[in-house]
């Protein structure tokens, strides 16, 4: 055999049985986990200082019984963001733009609807770290089956869409996450280098980190664009999902595999350099994580939103990690920088009703990761009784379901002895211990989880950092739901009214509500069915 082609083997040899061997332990671990939580499979990979071990377990293919490898192509959904992000900071570093870029300058055909623009204009920081007030997501730029793989991206944005791009809060004030915020990233990216912003990542970012398997591409698992290598997508109960294309791909499309996404945690683990020279400005580095002069930073709450990552205090280590969710796939990347340490790992199932956190606890106990200090108590000068009561979204998620979160996805506040109890419709009471003059820390975290703060017109408002809450009257939500109410018992006249008419033949009198008793008989079939 040829010398090079013997050590060639050799190396890749003795590769796999490092990767084989790495830890049986956590193998069984996963694979018990994933069959507790109906997962079908999952890849990942670790890094410690310097030190990379990938696995694999469950299937890439039921139907084809294809067993999942370690080097199996996956969807990671939004953890695409915290990659597509590091393109966009590379840009910075070659003098393209600055964090300072505007943003309503570099795309002025859209048809922002900014009135804080003379003061603050959109920024492209306020992109990377979710503070420009976009909305999160339309479901028509979800579930839409009219985009195509190389679908232009500002089609994503109708200009026939008058409040489509309305600023809610004031941009780089206040965190609010955000697809469209993303997808306009990459069309920044495509008028700073005339190239398809896919194109212009795979050869400018993932290349120069050997990224090799990845692709910011549209991939699927058949069709003009399949990848033999490509894990099929799942749903509960082993429902196959094929991929699809999406008005907003450069927020979730991305495919890569454990042993590439170990290199790019090795890449942001060395400080953003790649053979040993600067890929990213060092200042832009110590910024991934912390927020930054949001109205919840200012009042002293540390854990938010960076250029990249969230931090996040969890099983008593903090990390900088950002989760992903697609069409039949998770995936959820997490470092420790302190430690020169990560974890990644992708499940291709999506199902609603697995704990995934269940992984993240593995790995972190795999990592061995230093526990955090319990912040401590500095001071109490602000009264619980002060901070009692109800609160509502401000803003929620989706502009779309504003109604609807006002009335199920409110939290009310109660003091308990020297402790605020959180209560919401939607999950357990939580706990809140003060720990400064408006800081609070939830018992399960180790870092102050919470801040009050009020604004210039003395409106009292709770953020965590991800989301923040308004402090209302009682009244204010009584309205909500005299307003639902209402409409319910509205709704409900006109079927009643229809039926009688369609029993009793009227159809002069039918006519007048043909269309809404219609609407009504076909919206209860799913209900009934």
């Amino acid at each position: 055999m040829h010398p090079k082609i013997l050590s060639l083997f050799l190396v890749l040899f003795s590769l796999n049985i490092a990767y084989a061997e790495s830890d049986t332990h956590i193998e069984t671990e996963i694979k018990n986990a994933i069959e507790n939580e109906d997962i079908v499979g999952l890849s990942w990979s670790t890094v410690s200082k310097g030190h990379v071990e990938v696995g694999s377990a469950g299937y890439a293919n039921i139907s084809k019984l294809e067993h999942m490898k370690p080097a199996q192509k996956m969807h990671v959904g939004s953890v695409t963001k915290s990659v597509l992000a590091m393109g966009v900071l590379h840009l910075i570093f070659e003098g393209r733009l600055s964090l300072d870029s505007n943003i309503e300058v570099l795309l002025s055909g859209l048809n922002f609807n900014n009135v804080w623009h003379h003061r603050s204009p959109i920024k492209v920081q306020n992109l990377l770290d979710h503070t420009a007030g976009l909305d999160n997501i339309r479901m028509w730029q979800l579930l839409s089956t009219k985009p195509l793989p190389n679908t232009p991206l500002e089609e994503a944005f109708e200009s026939s869409r008058q409040n489509l791009l309305k600023i809610r809060t004031e941009p780089g004030t206040q965190y609010s996450y955000s697809n469209m915020g993303y997808t306009l990233l990459a069309m920044v990216i495509e008028a700073v280098t005339n190239q398809r912003y896919e194109e212009f990542l795979d050869d400018n970012l993932l290349d120069p980190l050997e990224m090799y398997d990845s692709s910011f591409e549209f991939i699927s698992q058949q069709g003009q664009f399949a990848d033999p290598l490509l894990a099929m997508g799942y749903h509960e109960n082993n429902v196959t999902q094929i991929a699809v294309p999406s008005y907003l791909r450069p927020a979730g499309q991305f495919t890569t595999t454990a042993p590439d996404m170990a290199k790019f945690m090795n890449f942001l683990l060395n400080e953003g350099k790649v053979n040993g020279q600067n890929f990213v400005k060092p200042e832009h580095m110590r910024m991934l994580t912390n927020p930054f002069n949001t109205k919840a930073h200012i009042a002293g709450l540390n854990i938010g939103h960076g250029l990249a990552f969230a931090n996040r205090d969890r099983h008593n280590v903090l990390g900088m990690c950002h989760p992903g969710t697609t069409f039949g796939f998770r995936a959820y990347i997490c470092l420790f920088p302190d430690e020169k340490k990560g974890f990644f790992y992708a499940a291709n199932t999506d199902n609603e009703t697995a704990d995934y956190e269940k992984f993240n606890e593995l790995f972190i106990n795999k990592l061995s990761v230093v526990s955090a200090s319990i912040a401590e108590t500095t001071g109490k000068e602000v009264g619980l009784s002060k901070l009692e009561g109800i609160y509502l979204p401000s803003p929620n998620n989706m502009a779309e379901f504003e109604f609807i979160d006002m009335l199920f996805n409110f939290i009310w506040l109660e003091q308990l002895n020297e402790h605020l109890v959180m209560k919401s419709l939607q999950g357990a009471d939580r706990r809140l211990i003060q720990v400064g003059d408006r800081l609070f820390r939830d018992v399960n975290r180790t870092q102050a989880s919470h801040v009050f703060y009020w604004d210039s017109e003395s409106r009292l408002f709770l953020s965590d950092g991800l989301k923040t809450f308004k402090q209302v009257s009682v009244i204010t939500l009584v309205l909500y739901w005299v307003s639902l109410i209402f409409g319910l018992i509205g709704l409900f006249y006109i079927f009643l009214v229809g039926l009688i008419r369609v029993i009793k033949r009227d159809k002069v009198s039918f006519v007048r509500i043909k269309w809404g008793f219609i609407n009504l008989l076909l919206f209860s079939l799913p209900i009934y069915l």
